[in-house]
């Protein structure tokens, strides 16, 4: 039986593998019963300390993966829990990406920073299926080479993907390329630009350009998929901390089609 049988409340699970990433960055394995797809996220509590909305970056059977920074009070007392003890979780939440419009489209992904978890499992899951799409081409950015995540899968998707990875600062590494990720937009074949799908998700900031960019060379709002994954807080739509006009990032997204987000000032 599943023990989340009522996602507003939050149940006992044991921490099964963590893995350090950067400095601040580490990836939890964490047992799950409950379903789960990309793009959604689960809400982690620890007693005394709060709860903190995480977004899941995979899943498989019996667990899901979720990349945690530290930067806050919750997430602090986190990162001093080891493998097999235990946290509060309840979800997951939020509408995920539908993945059947991306099925045989030429699938395109820009990501930045830690916005790449909400979408690693995504790029993972048609990169072991390459069939499922036309082509893909995955753009991600970093700070520098030390805030890179996912290094190793990165070298599996490079095998099967057009895979870019910028760094904003120099460096000698020649997997990663200089520059911002808008930098590299012009250089995407859209010859067959009906059959573009786009997801961004990222800094607001980077949002805005790429989306403009992608736009100009033709894209129209239905094709463009934005992910607004870190306005979540309460989960439930009651907190108010991510309402944008009259829609609740927690529940109306955090994924939305840009025909809808164009309108949600953020």
């Amino acid at each position: 039986m599943c023990k989340c049988e009522n996602k507003l409340l939050p149940q006992a699970y044991k921490i099964l593998e963590i893995t350090k990433h950067t400095d601040i960055e580490w990836n939890y394995r964490v047992e799950c019963d409950f379903y789960v797809t990309y793009g959604q996220f689960v809400e982690l509590s620890l007693p005394l300390f709060g709860e903190a909305p995480i977004s899941v970056s995979d899943f498989g059977e019996g667990y899901i993966d979720l990349l945690i920074r530290k930067v806050g009070k919750v997430t602090n007392e986190l990162f001093s829990l080891k493998e097999g003890d235990s946290v509060w979780m309840r979800g997951a939440h939020g509408n995920g990406y539908p993945l059947e419009k991306y099925h045989h489209k030429h699938l395109i992904v820009f990501a930045g920073g830690t916005g790449v978890a909400p979408v690693k499992g995504l790029i993972s899951h048609f990169c072991k299926q390459p069939l499922l799409t036309k082509f893909m081409d995955i753009v991600v950015g970093f700070k520098n080479d030390k805030a890179v995540l996912y290094k190793e899968e990165m070298k599996h998707w490079d095998e099967s993907i057009n895979l870019i990875c910028t760094l904003d600062e120099a460096s000698e590494n020649p997997f990663y390329q200089a520059g911002l990720v808008t930098k590299y937009i012009d250089s995407l074949d859209l010859s067959n630009i009906k059959d573009v799908q786009l997801i961004v998700v990222g800094p607001p900031i980077m949002i805005k350009f790429v989306v403009q960019a992608f736009q100009k060379r033709g894209l129209s709002e239905g094709q463009i998929w934005v992910d607004y994954e870190r306005r979540m807080a309460c989960a439930v739509g009651k907190c108010g901390h991510c309402r944008i006009g009259d829609k609740y990032v927690c529940i109306d997204g955090p994924v939305f089609q840009y025909d809808e987000a164009q309108a949600m000032i953020d």
